[in-house]
């Protein structure tokens, strides 16, 4: 019972703490808040003749994301960073956390939560506007142009940027508050996180979304239309390139050379859909026993799909490996034959609003795709020509592709030709980078 009460004892009073500290913080955080949009509010960028970009200054200050998994975030933050520094633009980075991932850029730096709300999720996102706009203001070289990913309750890159009297970009990949009620858990201070949205999205001298079905929410926001900046994620053809074969990656895993390899890459979030693509296990495998799955990552709804493949008694036929660093993420999908891309339609019944980063890296690994038919993904490829696309969560139809994929080894080659032209032609992350600096830079 001792052990209990010591076990127990000190749960009860850290939640006691928590409790009093939220209690405490609420309204001192507010204040500061409302505070702080004032400022922005009150000073917007005017650009005084042509502006000439040379140094960037990119901010990351999401909380969730620390480290370099296969996922669209990190893709999207990585080919951003690199197209810029190739295109020779000197890049400043500040980051709640270290990101390994990252090879290029004129300086890192990690500005790490730490306030006296620390654990207190949103409470410690607000605070943290106060501490990073500190840390942006001791950089002694003056940015040209601020550009920060949203991260939920942030705004402290619209307030360094006028603080600068630079221009603001904002990558919107979604309404945070939307993606909580649907994916996670409703907020306890919805309305705050609101008014913070609106004001950095308004207030942004260019928001760009990755995905058409941004731009009337953006409009309906009170985005003035000129400031929106609509364009599909993006890839490095020379990093996701058919001459990777994958051979070692067969091999280590001890697939065979008759074996056809379908897989997917992801972070198992639940509008990836990688449930759809499990019920087509059994389906598959027991008409065409030389075709093995490959799933690559980690992510909550990974369990969900384990417990598909165990009740299904295919596990003979999956493999899973888990987390894999993001720079041989390419081997495995070279090791693969045919790549899936099963998105699902959002809960609510909104438009699908995603644009997949692994859809990209599919198309410029020149394999065979199938891919859900949903918004961006259904306008970016065409079926028969460059992918198989079907009705998205339909694990039959997406079963039927697979079968006729699997036993046609020419027509993979053919799709995937196609996909890698596509890709290289209208989808590099150089050209998303210059659309965007294009609005700004008169060099």
């Amino acid at each position: 019972m001792s052990s209990i009460k010591a076990i127990v004892r000190p749960v009860i009073v850290a939640k006691g703490i928590r409790k009093i500290t939220r209690q405490l913080a609420t309204p001192l955080v507010n204040r500061r808040v409302q505070t702080e949009l004032s400022y922005i509010k009150e000073k917007p960028f005017s650009s005084e003749g042509d502006l000439k970009v040379k140094r960037v200054a990119y901010i990351r200050s999401d909380f969730w994301l620390k480290d370099g998994s296969p996922n669209g975030a990190v893709a999207h933050t990585e080919g951003v960073v690199n197209s810029l520094v190739k295109q020779g633009y000197e890049v400043d980075i500040i980051s709640t956390y270290p990101m390994s991932f990252i090879r290029q850029c004129r300086s890192f730096h990690v500005c790490t939560p730490d306030g006296w709300t620390t654990g207190i999720s949103e409470l410690e996102e607000m605070e943290y506007n106060r501490q990073l706009f500190d840390f942006l203001k001791k950089n002694e070289e003056k940015a040209d142009i601020v550009y920060q990913r949203y991260g939920r309750n942030n705004y402290a890159g619209l307030m360094y940027a006028r603080y600068l009297g630079v221009p603001f970009v904002l990558e919107y990949n979604g309404s945070e508050i939307w993606m909580s009620k649907n994916w996670m858990r409703p907020l306890r201070y919805e309305s705050l996180t609101e008014e913070i949205e609106l004001c950095v999205l308004t207030h942004a001298d260019l928001v760009v979304g990755n995905a058409e079905a941004f731009r009337n929410e953006l409009l309906s926001k009170g985005v003035e239309r000129d400031r929106i900046l609509i364009i599909p994620n993006g890839v490095d053809p020379d990093c996701f390139t058919p001459s990777i074969s994958g051979k070692a990656i067969r091999e280590k895993l001890g697939i065979g050379e008759q074996e056809t390899i379908v897989s997917f890459v992801g972070s198992f979030g639940p509008w990836h859909g990688a449930e759809v693509l499990a019920k087509t296990i059994p389906i598959v495998t027991s008409q065409n026993p030389n075709v093995r799955y490959l799933f690559v990552g980690e992510g909550g709804r990974l369990n969900a799909v384990k417990q598909i493949v165990s009740d299904s008694g295919v596990s003979d036929r999956v493999l899973f490996v888990g987390f894999v660093d993001r720079m041989v993420v390419s081997e495995y999908l070279g090791a693969s034959d045919i790549l899936v891309s099963p998105q699902v339609p959002n809960p609510d019944g909104t438009p699908f609003f995603g644009s997949p980063t692994k859809l990209f890296e599919y198309m410029a690994m020149g394999k065979a795709i199938i891919a859900s038919d949903l918004e961006q993904i259904g306008k970016i490829l065409s079926s028969g020509e460059d992918a198989f696309l079907f009705r998205a969560g339909d694990f039959r139809e997406l079963s039927d592709m697979v079968l006729i994929l699997a036993s046609n080894p020419l027509l993979r080659s053919k799709l995937g030709a196609s996909a890698r032209k596509k890709v290289v032609d209208r989808y590099t992350w150089d050209r998303h980078v210059q659309l965007i600096l294009d609005r700004f830079d008169s060099r």
